[in-house]
């Protein structure tokens, strides 16, 4: 997949990181900013996206042209700030990854990110027999590994001939890409399965340490009310 842009800097990230508010709003109204996007995809996905244009336009609030060769065209409308046009690019790059439309939309949630793992960083491409073994390990017999990751870590996954594409929030895709690269180094399964069993215990410690404290505030603004009343 290859992308290009028309009439439009390097991509800046999606959110006010580093960037003060004003400023950042100043950015994503820019027009000279807000330029088309054409990215280059395999015309089986760019087909798909076809079925699904309409939707596609009024969830990302986009135009979209696009030639059943693989030639994709993002177009801000007016009203398109810059987050959105970037959240539109990334939706497509999802779906050229494999994801179904109802998946890739997700991306549009706070917080929610695509990662790719790029089997060629790990293996030579004239390798093709190693590619296929490690490729097994991360999907598994009957696909169990592969749900595994995901039931674990939230995330979903998507595997195609040299990328590992990862659709979730932050925290859960990276436990999920941290699992694969896992794998693809050697690792045992039941060692990887292990460490994702406790990062997600560590999350629902800190889920509820957050819940915690966030009703301890509130009883604290009330003088008559105290947490230990209520074993809190």
């Amino acid at each position: 997949m290859s992308v290009s842009a028309e009439n439009r800097e390097p991509s800046l990230p999606t959110g006010s990181s580093g960037i003060s508010s004003d400023y950042y709003k100043m950015l994503t109204q820019s027009d000279y900013l807000r330029g088309k996007i054409t990215m280059s995809i395999e015309p089986n996905r760019a087909k798909y996206i076809l079925r699904y244009k309409d939707l596609l336009e009024r969830e990302l609030n986009v135009k979209l042209s696009v030639d059943p060769s693989g030639l994709v065209v993002i177009e801000p409308k007016e009203s398109t700030s810059l987050e959105q046009l970037m959240k539109a690019k990334e939706v497509i790059e999802a779906i050229s990854y494999g994801f179904d439309v109802n998946t890739a939309l997700e991306l549009k949630k706070e917080n929610y990110v695509l990662l790719v793992v790029n089997l060629r960083e790990y293996i030579d491409k004239d390798k093709i027999n190693h590619l296929i073994r490690v490729k097994g390990r991360i999907i598994g017999e009957e696909g169990r590994a592969r749900r595994t990751i995901e039931e674990l870590s939230g995330a979903k996954i998507v595997i195609s001939n040299w990328t590992i594409a990862i659709i979730g929030d932050y925290e859960s895709a990276r436990a999920a890409k941290e699992a694969i690269e896992m794998l693809i180094r050697g690792k045992q399964h039941v060692t990887v399965y292990k460490r994702l069993q406790s990062w997600r215990r560590e999350m629902r410690r800190r889920k509820l340490e957050e819940l915690i404290s966030g009703r301890s505030s509130i009883f604290r603004e009330d003088l008559d009310v105290r947490p230990e009343d209520l074993g809190i």
